[in-house]
């Protein structure tokens, strides 16, 4: 453990015997949400970002065919 998680450590202590007996419970459950937390988030940077080839086609040359024919025309409804 490091001199500064020790320093932490010595406040932590000293805050907690500081909080009356009865709080204790509350006190409790905050402590181990922030470390669910705090943990899911240290996860979630550690991941590899899934959107890195969110659109693999960007910056590939593209042709158009027949640019101004109409698309899906026997799709239409209202044409039939």
């Amino acid at each position: 453990m490091t001199n500064q998680a020790k320093t932490y450590q010595k406040y932590l202590i000293k805050e907690i015997k500081a909080i009356p007996p009865e709080y204790f419970p509350n006190l409790l459950q905050i402590i181990r949400i922030f470390r669910e937390t705090a943990l899911f988030n240290s996860r979630s940077q550690q991941m590899p970002d899934k959107k890195q080839n969110r659109y693999p086609l960007r910056g590939r040359p593209f042709t158009y065919i027949d640019l101004t024919e109409p698309v899906a025309v026997d799709d239409w409804e209202a044409l039939q």
